[in-house]
């Protein structure tokens, strides 16, 4: 096993290492660092996951490159988000300290004066964002024309945030023998043109060893209803006295949505997301950090460069639409050796994409029950207890109040004062507790789940906005409450709550759609991923299985 005093590494350096505790290498970092060393004129993409030591295998090269006589910017890191800017900074600042080399921070929601003036000063290693960057290199306030090497880091993600154009000007201000080292989590599209368009005879070094703390993390998935997840969430944060987690979401709006529902409960939670001003993000971050509140919810962007090492828990709203995203997400917890627990919350309709998942990011996910009210009473005796324990140890100096309260109980029954503390504990520490009946969200075993049949479609001019409109004039349905609407040439499927079926089926078979009357039909859903697959062809994932004429109310008509 190779230690960071086998490589060739500046005495600074290796002092910086040793006295903050670093001997052993990552993968990553063994992988890169020797190479780096010996020659750091080259360009070099390196894959690896996040979290695995990526900005010291970058950083420790890095270093080597600067001449700390020359007072000039020699080196740049380009980084999506501002808090990753100031990972990376806080790392390399630590191992520099004592070679002498100035490291400035650049970006957004900070004084541009300050910025300017450590520039001027002689900083030698750059770390910015795109945004910020572009805006000094347009006042000529950050000149890259003695930049031996740039570093684009977690470059994926900044493409996926729709930085290309602010990197590709980026680039055109830097000297054409610059080299680039490229690092990424995936490789998609955009990091392949971007390789193509800037970087030559590129050297590929690849750590796909999953994160030792992974193994740590026990992985789970739910099946709940779209429009209960937040509670399924309530009910798993309630279940785990001890819950210190981030909840995953897809979208910004989706974040505060669920942040109002979870702090209507009583619950200590905050949200992170792109739209934040950059104080109250760090504000966020801090309090987070503090254990101020203990639930943090959050999209991918937003989370990115947030480093907590003692998470419980990790919650996915939905299935990430990259399985790299997953692994990132689940290896926020179960770090430092301490066991995590990350819950993926999905519908019934979800189960092929989760075993894409599990092929594709090559986990294994269990099925969890969401917790029933009894186990979140028994978690929750506890604290009762311990709340009772404290109370009654002898306090030397009572208040008024006290007394007062204490000559009062002296004149009820002891079944009176019984009662009325059961009443009192239960406001305290069951209130907010959700009550909700959630064992419905699955349907039940060896049944498939029912839907609508409209026996008009797209060669009738029927379109899904059409079809959603109309069920929410004719039925009252809310958006939320519409599942999948799948328009086909000559027939439409339709999935609504299972309580609101039959009355919807009614209601649609009383009012014509698009003026014209039609006969709507209850069917199973019995579509299963690589299933009804005609001999020589493809998929016919819409085939009937049973043709028979449904009767009134009732269907035999099944689809596969």
């Amino acid at each position: 096993m190779s230690i960071f005093s086998n490589f060739p590494l500046l005495p600074a350096i290796q002092k910086s290492l040793d006295s903050l505790g670093f001997t052993t290498p990552t993968e990553i970092q063994e992988k890169v660092i020797p190479i780096l060393l010996e020659d750091a004129k080259k360009d070099v993409h390196a894959q690896a996951q996040t979290g695995t030591g990526k900005t010291l295998a970058f950083g420790i090269p890095l270093l080597h490159v600067i001449d700390p006589k020359k007072k000039e910017v020699q080196a740049l890191v380009v980084a999506p988000t501002r808090e990753l800017v100031l990972q990376i900074y806080e790392s390399l600042r630590d191992v520099s300290r004592q070679t002498g080399i100035s490291i400035e921070p650049v970006y957004g929601g900070m004084p541009m004066s300050r910025q300017i003036d450590s520039i001027r000063r002689g900083a030698q290693i750059i770390i910015g964002t795109p945004g910020r960057l572009n805006d000094h290199l347009r006042r000529k306030t950050l000149s890259l024309k003695s930049v031996k090497v740039l570093v684009l880091d977690e470059a994926d993600i900044m493409l996926d945030m729709g930085f290309k154009e602010e990197v590709d000007k980026i680039l055109s201000y830097t000297p054409k023998n610059r080299n680039i080292w490229l690092f990424s989590a995936t490789v998609k599209a955009g990091i392949k043109k971007l390789i193509a368009s800037h970087m030559n005879d590129v050297l590929t070094v690849r750590a796909m060893k999953k994160n030792v703390a992974s193994a740590q993390v026990k992985q789970y998935y739910c099946v709940v209803q779209r429009r209960k997840r937040t509670e399924a969430a309530a009910r798993f944060i309630e279940a785990a006295p001890d819950f210190y987690g981030i909840i995953f979401c897809q979208t910004k709006l989706l974040t505060s949505e669920v942040t109002e529902q979870l702090a209507s409960k009583g619950f200590r939670v905050n949200c992170l997301h792109g739209d934040m001003s950059q104080n109250l993000r760090n504000q966020v971050i801090k309090g987070f950090k503090n254990k101020d509140f203990n639930i943090l919810v959050a999209t991918d962007v937003a989370a990115r460069g947030i480093d907590v090492s003692d998470l419980t828990h990790v919650i996915n709203f939905s299935i990430p639409e990259e399985h790299e995203n997953y692994i990132h997400r689940i290896g926020r917890t179960g770090r430092a050796g301490k066991e995590g627990i990350a819950i993926l919350l999905v519908s019934g309709s979800d189960m092929h994409r989760l075993r894409r998942l599990e092929r594709g990011a090559n986990v294994s996910i269990k099925e969890i029950p969401i917790p029933p009210i009894a186990s979140i009473i028994a978690a929750k005796m506890s604290a009762v207890s311990d709340f009772i324990e404290q109370a009654k140890k002898p306090n030397k100096k009572l208040s008024e109040v006290h007394t007062a309260l204490k000559e009062m109980i002296d004149s009820f029954t002891e079944e009176e004062i019984r009662q009325s503390l059961a009443v009192s504990l239960e406001d305290k520490f069951f209130k907010d507790m959700v009550h909700e009946n959630l064992e419905d969200v699955r349907p039940q075993s060896g049944a498939a789940p029912k839907e609508l049949c409209v026996e008009r479609g797209r060669d009738d001019g029927l379109t899904e906005d059409d079809v959603r409109d109309y069920l929410h004039t004719t039925c009252k349905l809310l958006p939320q409450d519409i599942g999948k609407v799948r328009v086909l040439n000559k027939k439409t499927f339709i999935s609504v709550p299972e309580s609101r079926l039959r009355e919807c089926f009614k209601m649609m078979n009383a009012k014509p759609i698009m003026g014209k009357k039609v006969r709507v039909a209850i069917v199973q859903d019995v579509y299963r991923e690589n299933r009804g697959r005609p001999r020589g062809g493809k998929p016919d994932r819409f085939a009937r299985r049973d043709s028979r004429r449904p009767s009134k109310g009732r269907s035999n008509t099944r689809r596969k």
